[in-house]
């Protein structure tokens, strides 16, 4: 934990796993420093409207916890089948502007190692993202 976190409201954060998932994608959201409207695309296919319990919750996780500890709740709090859904999300967001680079690919390795998908589910995410993304760029 931080110094400064206890000044963030105290208490454990705990979240349930439409929260988690929430989470995982506002950390990929932001982790290019850039919002993208595919990218906020993705969220409102997951959430609708963004106001919901789901959506409080895990934008007050993201405002008290960095991006480890965002890592570690997610890991923590999603349910084991919303893993392999959840990877195919954050690929989508992390390719939404039609290319990998940089924080976006450190933070979904970190995703890989915390949540252990299926490494043959990943790998097929990773091809057909990659290929719908790349008319991004014609």
């Amino acid at each position: 934990m931080g110094l400064f976190n206890r000044l963030t409201g105290g208490g454990e954060t705990t979240l349930d796993s439409k929260s988690a998932i929430l989470l995982a994608c506002i950390t990929m959201i932001a982790a290019d420093g850039d919002i993208d409207d595919d990218e906020i695309a993705i969220l409102r296919r997951i959430d609708g409207s963004r106001q919901t319990p789901a959506w409080d919750n895990a934008l007050k996780a993201w405002k008290k916890h960095d991006f480890d500890e965002c890592i570690a709740l997610v890991a923590k709090f999603v349910d084991r089948s919303h893993v392999n859904p959840l990877m195919a999300n954050l690929i989508d967001i992390a390719m939404a502007d039609g290319h990998l680079a940089g924080r976006e690919k450190q933070l979904l390795e970190a995703y890989m190692e915390a949540l252990s998908p299926d490494q043959s589910r990943v790998e097929v995410y990773v091809e057909v993202i990659g290929e719908k993304n790349s008319i991004s760029t014609i």
